[in-house]
């Protein structure tokens, strides 16, 4: 049986193929497009691509899986919406704010109510599917519950059998948290905040108010906070903050106030109540433009380098930390389960991760690498799959699910170009050689990697061993902020020697502790409080990779190197030769291995 998985007009658009219950092929639609993120769009390259990649047309499709339940959407939210219209004083909490029911966020409800409406949701898919060329009649549409969608991907991806399965995001049919126990797959939902409860918005609110675009750049709100006061009686916010978001045995309570509503995927998420509420303590603390500049210290950088932003950041990231740490705590009060699986968009947080791998009694933890919503198209198309009578259960050990290009391909397109490049017998071999001697190499091998983390199949790469060489990427190569950090990819052999879990974290999805004999011998991948954000590499899994990282450490002594994703600031990952190309002339980048062959800058017309 074959069905089709997709994550259609909304967050990360993507598509992805189960056949017989097994994963195949999975892409996001930016991949294709180019466009960061493609919120709002359909997935309609990725699509094709998951179909023609494994010789199949539309009609050979049992279902397409949607995960979204819209027949379930309208009466909920509307529910939910009523319940908070209504003004409710609950100490010094207040459920309303003039923005959530009117203007901007009344237009939010009423949008979204239009477009999930069954009739109209599946019109708008048949019609996107019509438009990129399939005329002829298109497979039935199955809707999924967008939490249960996140949990199954988690769970099924896992290999677990007994599980705990906690979902944060920034919201779904009816619920922004959902938590569930599950026994030999079968699932009982045993936790949930409604609509609009939302540890997502929450942090998405203050990711805008930073002056970074929501829905994209909360992990740069995660970097920044390193960087802030961690001590109570100096940093005020991590008191103050408790009037928003405030951890109780339970869980949270969160104040709605403060954020508008709907996805909105644009600057801003917060509403002048927030303003307000921040201001009255320091009218200084006003939210930030995109791209806004100051003067500090004689010099024109980011507004939000200024140290009360970097605190307010600081205590924003403690505070979801906290309430996540409840959450999973309170869950495991109730069903005292040793493993956990975590998924939708709030668990992309790689920090928040990792304290939660360290509470007593969590014996394995399971974090997706594509946990947000583009990953959910996998759950949803696994739960359909399972209705057919499929059955589930590979755990998940690679995340090369996406577009590959033969030897033959890629020479075609050099050609093309006019390139100076040259046959490589091991590109591994080349690759160290060359990192050894300092330069910085575009790596360019094997299907392109799922989620949003490049893991040796689309990759910047250095070595690690200074801190200069961060600098430079961030100048040169990839033109973005010089305080963001880069993560460390290592044989998982040596997981004991430079991770302080000792664990295989093998998906770029959990932070570690840098043990000494990582931050003294590879320094440019940890952060500014000791965090690393680590890769380790099975050699059966990606041996090219972990051949690279062996030889690489054979010739420097450290068996590590910097490991960044293939892109420039503002675009996505690169996905194809071309793109490759492209990013490659137009960076710093010393060199291109893609294939089976070495691409240099020097004689090539493309200069």
């Amino acid at each position: 049986m074959i069905v089709l998985g997709l994550n259609a007009f909304g967050q990360n658009p993507s598509a992805c193929l189960v056949i017989d219950g097994k994963l195949k092929t999975f892409s996001n639609e930016e991949r294709f497009n180019r466009l960061k993120g493609s919120h709002g769009l359909f997935p309609s390259q990725a699509l094709r691509w998951c179909l023609s990649s494994n010789g199949l047309c539309i009609q050979d499709v049992d279902k397409i899986a949607i995960n979204w339940d819209c027949t379930k959407y309208p009466f909920r939210i509307v529910r939910n919406m009523a319940s908070i219209a209504i003004k409710k004083n609950s100490g010094s909490f207040q459920y309303t704010s003039k923005e959530n029911i009117s203007g901007d966020g009344l237009g939010s409800v009423v949008n979204y109510l239009n477009l999930y409406r069954p009739a109209n949701y599946q019109s708008m898919i048949y019609s996107a599917m019509r438009e990129i060329g399939f005329r002829d009649k298109l497979p039935e549409l199955v809707y999924v519950n967008h939490h249960l969608s996140h949990a199954y991907q988690a769970y099924y991806q896992s290999g677990f059998k007994d599980a705990l399965v906690l979902v944060a995001d920034g919201h779904g049919e009816d619920s922004c948290v959902s938590g569930y126990v599950v026994r030999k797959g079968k699932f009982s939902r045993v936790l949930q905040y409604p609509v609009p409860y939302s540890l997502g918005w929450f942090y998405g609110g203050f990711t805008a108010y930073l002056g970074f675009y929501a829905n994209r750049d909360e992990g740069k709100l995660m970097g920044l906070a390193a960087y802030g006061e961690k001590n109570k009686d100096k940093n005020p916010w991590l008191q103050r903050l408790e009037r928003v978001l405030k951890v109780n045995d339970k869980g949270f309570e969160l104040d709605p106030y403060f954020f508008k509503m709907g996805s909105n995927y644009h600057h801003p998420r917060y509403t002048d109540a927030l303003v307000n509420f921040i201001c009255n303590f320091d009218p200084d603390l006003r939210p930030i433009y995109p791209n806004e500049k100051v003067l500090l210290n004689g010099k024109q950088v980011n507004r939000y380098l200024l140290p009360q932003y970097i605190d307010l950041a600081y205590a924003v990231q403690n505070k979801l930390e906290e309430t996540v740490l409840a959450l999973v705590k309170y869950l495991r009060r109730q069903f005292p389960l040793p493993k956990l699986c975590l998924a939708g968009g709030t668990f992309m947080n790689c920090k928040a991760n990792y304290l939660i791998s360290t509470l007593p009694g969590i014996d394995e933890l399971f974090i997706p690498p594509a946990a947000s919503d583009d990953g959910s198209a996998i759950g949803s198309a696994y739960w359909v799959s399972e209705q057919l009578g499929a059955k589930l259960g590979d755990p998940l050990k690679t995340v090369q699910y996406g577009a590959s290009f033969s030897n033959d391909e890629i020479r075609r397109t050099l050609n093309i170009y006019g390139l100076n490049f040259q046959a490589l017998d091991d590109p591994a071999e080349t690759a160290s050689k060359l990192l050894a001697k300092g330069k910085i190499i575009g790596w360019f091998q094997g299907p392109a990697e799922m989620g949003a983390r490049a893991l040796g199949g689309r990759s910047i790469v250095a070595i690690p061993t200074n801190n200069g060489i961060k600098d430079k990427i961030n100048n040169q190569v990839k033109f973005r902020e010089s305080w963001r950090p880069y993560c460390p990819s290592l044989p998982a052999e040596y997981a004991s020697d430079y991770l302080s879990g000792g664990k295989k974290l093998p998906f770029m999805i959990r932070a570690d502790i840098a043990t000494e004999l990582l931050a003294t011998n590879a320094p440019a991948t940890v952060h500014i409080d000791n965090t690393i954000r680590p890769q380790t590499v099975e050699k059966d899994i990606l041996p090219l990779w972990h051949r690279l990282i062996t030889e690489t450490g054979k010739l420097t002594g450290v068996p590590i190197v910097l490991n960044t994703s293939f892109n420039i600031q503002g675009e996505p990952i690169v996905n194809n030769p071309n793109d490759a190309i492209r990013s490659f002339f137009s960076s710093g980048l010393d060199y291109l291995i893609i294939g089976n062959y070495l691409v240099s800058k020097k004689n090539s017309k493309t200069q």
